[in-house]
C-alpha cells in the first residue's frame, strides 16, 4: 500500500468510475485497475461493487475512504508547511565558531542574517576546532568556522582567508622571564609549559615551530580551552603560548606579562565546515554565503605587556603588529 495507489482509490471515490479516475489521472484505465487489484489483495477484500456505469464502495471501501481522507488531508497540510517554512526560511541555525579572533565580527554576521530571514534563531556554540567539528559529525551543529584543514571524508570545508598571527609568551609576573617584553624558543627550554592539546591547529603549528628551531619544550600540560590555559598561567603553573588575537580579553589581569616570541608566527587558513552532502538546506546554504561575505582576517589589536621594564607605573600599551597577510 502507498500513496500512489491510495490517490488512484481516491480519484475513483471523487469522479465515480474508473474510466474517469483515468482521464483525471492520466493514465491507462488498465493501469487504475491494476493498482486496485493490488490494494484489494494487500486489504483480502473488495473495495467496489460495479453497477452499470457506476462503481460503488464496499462496506471494507467505506472505511478504508475514512482513512484516506484523513491521509490526504495530513499530507496536504504538510506541503502547505513546508512551503511555509521555505518562503519564510523558519528554522533554528546551529553554528559553531572556534576561531575566538572572528568572536567581533559574529554580531554583524547574525544581524544580517536576521535580516534576511527574520523567523530564524541560532544556537551558537564557542569551542575548541576539535569540539566544533565533533559536534558537526554528531549533527549537533550545522556548520563551524575552524582553522583547515579538517580531514574526513564525512566533513565538507569553504575556505574564507588565510591569517598570520602573531605567537605570543604568557607568564606569571613572578616568572624570571616577567621582566623581559621579548624572549627567544631557546628561553623557554626549561619553562614549563601550558600548551592547547594535540588536536588542535595551533599546537600542529607550535610544534613545528619549536622542532625548526632545535628546540625540546617541556610542555607541563595540555588543555583544549585558552580560558583554562590562562587561569593555570594565573595559578602560577607555568608559562604558555597563544595567539595574540585571543590575549586582548586577558590584557587588564594584573598577574600576567606578555612577551614576544622571535620569529614565531601562527600561519593559519580559515573556512567554514559542514557535514559532507550533494546538497544543504537553505539556512546552511545561505550561512555559508554570508560567512564569506562577513568573516575576514582580523585586525591588529594591542595587549599591554604588563611589563614593569617596558611600562613602568604607568602600564604602558604596546601594539603586537600583524604582520601582512598571506
Amino acid at each position: 500500500m502507498n500513496l500512489h495507489q491510495l490517490n488512484v482509490f481516491k480519484t475513483i471515490v471523487e469522479t465515480g468510475s474508473f474510466s474517469k479516475a483515468a482521464a483525471e489521472l492520466s493514465i491507462a484505465q488498465s493501469a487504475v485497475s491494476y493498482h486496485i487489484k493490488l490494494l484489494e489483495n494487500e486489504i483480502g477484500d473488495p473495495l467496489f461493487l460495479r453497477v452499470k456505469t457506476r462503481v460503488h464502495l464496499t462496506e471494507t471501501g467505506r472505511l478504508l475512504w475514512k482513512h484516506v481522507e484523513k491521509i490526504f488531508q495530513a499530507v496536504e497540510e504538510t506541503r502547505r508547511a513546508m512551503i511555509d517554512r521555505t518562503l519564510h526560511h523558519a528554522g533554528e541555525l546551529h553554528f559553531g565558531l572556534a576561531v575566538s579572533s572572528l568572536s567581533d565580527q559574529l554580531p554583524e554576521f547574525l544581524r544580517h542574517f536576521k535580516e534576511i530571514c527574520p523567523r530564524v534563531s541560532f544556537n551558537v556554540v564557542m569551542g575548541s576546532p576539535p569540539q566544533v567539528i565533533e559536534q558537526i559529525r554528531h549533527n549537533k551543529l550545522d556548520l563551524g568556522i575552524v582553522s583547515l584543514p579538517v580531514e574526513g571524508p564525512d566533513l565538507s570545508s569553504v575556505p574564507l582567508f588565510y591569517e598570520e598571527e602573531e605567537m605570543v609568551v604568557v607568564v606569571h609576573r613572578d616568572s624570571p622571564l616577567a621582566a623581559r617584553t621579548e624572549t627567544s624558543p631557546a628561553d623557554l627550554e626549561t619553562v614549563p609549559l601550558i600548551l592547547y592539546n594535540r588536536t588542535t591547529t595551533t599546537r600542529h603549528h607550535l610544534d613545528d615551530f619549536f622542532r625548526t628551531a632545535s628546540v625540546t619544550p617541556v610542555v607541563f600540560m595540555e588543555m583544549d580551552r585558552e580560558e583554562a590555559i590562562m587561569s593555570s598561567v594565573e595559578s602560577g603553573l607555568g608559562a604558555t603560548i597563544l595567539p595574540r588575537c585571543v590575549l586582548s580579553n586577558y590584557d587588564d589581569r594584573a598577574l600576567l606579562r606578555f612577551l614576544r616570541l622571535q620569529d614565531a608566527y601562527l600561519r593559519r587558513q580559515v573556512g567554514v565546515v559542514t557535514l559532507n552532502s550533494p546538497s544543504r538546506p537553505y539556512l546552511v546554504e545561505l550561512a555559508v554565503r554570508l560567512c564569506q561575505q562577513h568573516f575576514q582576517a582580523g585586525t591588529a589589536r594591542a595587549v599591554s605587556t604588563k611589563s614593569p621594564r617596558a611600562s613602568g607605573a604607568s602600564g604602558k600599551t604596546v601594539a603586537l603588529p600583524l604582520e601582512k597577510m598571506l
